[in-house]
């Protein structure tokens, strides 16, 4: 690995001049993979015979495969009955009991969700640093053309569908946004262009609240500078797929994408296998590849040890606020006179609109609306 001998790049001081640049650096520190490993990166020029490459291969990976198991075979059988006991008569069953279907199947899928967020950084030649990335306002037609694959810009102000935490009604973070649905799910981009910026605050702290809140970044790169796997401090993100533009031999015209992606050495590996080499040169093959990643992304991130913990903490905490909600709703309908019925909390309703899945949840009931970024 080598860089151009006017680069200044501390982390790596000793690498020397050379052309072809990796799209991701290994941290010093370790602690990431990357994909494909440096040293199996060859030939990549776009006139490269693809190993590997089929679209049809691009399963979305399930969150929780028996997360709705109750739903499916137990809910539907649920209906309005009659009882009979020597002791209390005759009773029909009251909307309470209806509820109960609701509460427990909140309870199953609360890691279940259909909506996703993911953070979008624009990384310019000779940009190393967060800062720097950050810092970024002026979008390259390039790099509109790159959002364009992805999805749509739509005006925030009044927007109806997934949100992902931005502001749709007093314009706080920013006017406009990149959204799209693929395959039955909604996805918000946080594009690091599009958010806030504040001229006197070099962290830029307004873009990195949501960016940093994010679990997986898609890096878009011009020009030749690596992406350092641990560039972006955030205690939630943890896994970047980095695009770079190249651009194809002049008889072909055009350009293609380069494809590379690093994850904390606790994520597990993720389909769709990244095609040999790891170049698209047709969008919409890219846009399946790119969107199909970041799901899965995701939902590997979850099996990551930090997000285990949360995970089990949240899910106790549901089961409890279920086992109360349930005990304190039959003794209401039994006639105790000493409980009062109440409205489901807010723990057993399922995640807020803004949901990542259980990761919100967690918030939600440990009572912290903390942003864990750094």
């Amino acid at each position: 690995i080598c860089l151009p001998h006017n680069t200044n790049f501390p982390p790596y001081p000793e690498l020397l001049l050379c052309e072809d640049l990796p799209l991701i650096l290994p941290s010093k520190l370790g602690g990431y993979w990357i994909d494909p490993p440096l040293e199996k990166l060859r030939d990549v020029s776009p006139s490269s015979s693809h190993h590997g490459f089929d679209p049809e291969s691009y399963d979305i990976m399930e969150r929780d495969g028996e997360a709705k198991i109750y739903h499916e075979f137990f809910r539907s059988r649920v209906s309005k009955k009659s009882f009979l006991s020597k002791e209390i008569g005759s009773l029909t069953l009251t909307s309470f009991i209806l509820q109960a279907p609701d509460l427990i199947a909140a309870f199953d899928e609360h890691r279940v969700s259909s909506n996703f967020k993911f953070g979008v950084l624009y990384q310019k030649e000779g940009q190393f640093t967060e800062e720097d990335i950050l810092s970024n306002n002026k979008e390259s037609e390039k790099f509109r053309e790159f959002l364009s694959v992805l999805g749509g810009t739509i005006q925030l102000q009044g927007f109806t569908g997934f949100r992902g935490g931005l502001d749709v009604c007093h314009g706080q973070t920013g006017n406009e946004a990149v959204f799209t649905s693929f395959n039955g799910r909604e996805i918000m981009f946080h594009v690091a262009t599009k958010l806030p910026y504040t001229e006197a605050d070099p962290q830029q702290l307004q873009r990195k609240r949501h960016i940093g809140n994010d679990i997986v970044a898609l890096v878009y790169q011009e020009g030749q500078t690596p992406f350092l796997c641990d560039v972006i401090k955030s205690h939630f993100l943890h896994c970047f797929v980095v695009v770079r533009r190249v651009q194809k031999e002049e008889k072909e015209g055009g350009a293609a994408y380069q494809v590379s992606v690093t994850a904390r050495e606790d994520v597990p590996p993720f389909g769709p296998v990244i095609p040999d080499p790891p170049l698209f040169t047709d969008h919409s093959q890219l846009r399946e590849f790119l969107l199909t990643k970041l799901i899965n992304a995701e939902i590997a991130c979850y099996k990551a040890e930090q997000f285990s913990r949360l995970e089990l903490r949240t899910r106790s905490s549901l089961l409890e606020s279920l086992h109360n909600e349930l005990f304190s709703r039959s003794r209401c309908m039994m006639g105790d006179p000493s409980v009062a019925a109440a409205p489901p909390s807010e723990s057993t309703r399922g995640p807020p609109e803004g949901s990542g899945g259980f990761i919100e949840n967690f918030k939600v009931n440990t009572g912290t609306a903390k942003k864990l970024i750094t």
